[in-house]
């Protein structure tokens, strides 16, 4: 929503205009639609129907016209009925429903999307493409990835960073040469996951912010992220 000159201490000089003002007259993605607040849902509500906002601070009403394009991962319905989420935002936003399928409902389209991620991945990372071989390819299908398209990107992000794939069988596959290494303890994807984020994070001296762009996710998900793995947040 933006914020007027001296809302809060550190505010800039002359205020800043927000996302709403900024797609006026355009479209407005708004992520996670499912994890915002109750409270902010009202404003929400109020922006869709009236079609003004009003800056944090501020008391003018700017009018703004905005097409939104929400997204989730949870069920809208259960989180109404759980009072969550507000029903009247819902059937505001549900007018045009899109449900796109988890990847584990289209797993035929794993090895073009590892294949999209490896090319773009590898040219960002300024490091070799790393060929995955058919056995590893078999395994990578049959995981359900709870995650989605995210964690795939992650964990090829991973592949190439390791230039190998490591797999539940306790072995790391060196991709090159096929051989195995020995591992002392069986390694789940999940634990691939808390562990790159581990070092991620260290690497970015514990920046929200950073580690979460380099890892291609939001800032929320990464907190989300450390909760589940239990990784103290940095402070």
């Amino acid at each position: 929503f933006g914020y007027v000159e001296g809302a809060f201490t550190g505010a800039k000089q002359g205020g800043q205009i927000g996302k709403f003002e900024i797609a006026d007259g355009g479209t407005l993605f708004l992520d996670e639609i499912g994890e915002m607040p109750y409270e902010l849902q009202t404003r929400l509500l109020r922006v869709i129907e009236e079609g003004v906002i009003r800056r944090v601070g501020g008391t003018d009403e700017i009018p703004i016209d905005v097409r939104i394009i929400a997204a989730t991962n949870k069920n809208l319905r259960e989180e109404v009925e759980k009072g969550n989420f507000r029903k009247d935002l819902y059937y505001r936003l549900n007018v045009l429903p899109i449900r796109l399928p988890p990847l584990r409902e289209r797993k035929i389209d794993i090895p073009l999307f590892i294949d999209y991620f490896m090319e773009r991945k590898s040219r960002r990372l300024n490091k070799k493409e790393v060929i995955i071989r058919e056995e590893h390819m078999r395994f990578l299908m049959d995981y359900d990835w709870p995650g989605n398209i995210r964690e795939l990107e992650n964990f090829v992000e991973l592949v190439i960073n390791t230039e190998g794939v490591p797999l539940t069988t306790g072995n790391k596959f060196d991709i090159a040469t096929g051989k195995k290494e020995p591992s002392g303890m069986d390694i789940t994807l999940d634990e691939l996951e808390k562990a790159h984020i581990l070092k991620v994070l260290k690497n970015n001296n514990e920046n929200i912010s950073k580690t979460a762009k380099i890892l291609g996710i939001g800032r929320n998900t990464l907190y989300r992220k450390l909760e589940k793995h239990k990784i103290n947040e940095p402070k």
